[in-house]
């Protein structure tokens, strides 16, 4: 029975479409399990952008929250697949093979802050967090005592405990902690500004291959910040 092209292109059109997402991930291997640093301010604003993120490739990935130094112990016995929002300097602290999307996640601005009081300043440690890297690296100079968290350490500064604490800015960040501390901190010192990335295991480098064209197309976190 002969078939005319144009009876071959109705059925074609009748045919359900596959969504992108299937063919990208037709044969790539999902990472599955992500880790984010235990941090109020980033997770909250960022869990449902990440998920859509992996979606749009076709993937379910479950997010897991570490202190700072855990995520990277995790991903380097393999207990997780990569990790989320880090920044260049932890790649000194990976010992498997990996690999980083093209392009940064968002930026954001790493800023001092200080209570108003000179004499609380000079009487009291500065707050950080621990496994932050870019936190570590700026105490190796200061007195300081190391939180969990960011909500540990603005408590802290509010009963009096602490001088002032290292946090950053940028446009997903959730400010309404830091504007409602009492009494209000000084923005002392611009120390740098940080891309945060996303990294993976290497044996996902076709995977990251794709987010990173996709995030090139459509990043669903604002790109830039100003100090």
């Amino acid at each position: 029975m002969k078939v005319s092209l144009f009876s071959c292109l109705l059925i074609a059109l009748s045919l359900p479409a596959v969504a992108d997402s299937e063919i990208i991930n037709k044969n790539i291997q999902c990472p599955e399990k992500l880790a984010i640093i235990q941090n109020g301010r980033f997770v909250d604003a960022t869990v449902d952008k990440l998920k859509a993120l992996y979606l749009q490739l076709g993937c379910h990935p479950t997010l897991q929250e570490f202190p700072g130094r855990r995520g990277i112990l995790h991903f380097n016995e393999k207990l997780v697949d990569g990790e989320f929002f880090r920044i260049p300097l932890v790649e000194k602290q990976y010992s498997r093979p990996f690999v980083r999307s093209a392009v940064p996640l968002f930026q954001t601005s790493n800023i001092l802050w200080l209570h108003p009081d000179e004499k609380v300043r000079e009487r009291l440690p500065l707050g950080y967090i621990l496994g932050v890297v870019w936190h570590e690296a700026y105490m190796k100079n200061h007195q300081g005592v190391a939180f969990s968290s960011a909500r540990k350490m603005f408590d802290f500064y509010q009963k009096g405990r602490i001088s002032g604490f290292l946090a950053s800015t940028g446009p997903i960040i959730d400010q309404s902690e830091l504007s409602a501390l009492q009494p209000p901190p000084v923005r002392s010192e611009f120390i740098s500004r940080q891309s945060l990335y996303h990294y993976l295991g290497s044996e996902h480098a076709e995977f990251m291959e794709k987010l990173s064209e996709q995030l090139m197309i459509n990043n669903p976190f604002d790109a830039a910040d100003t100090p």
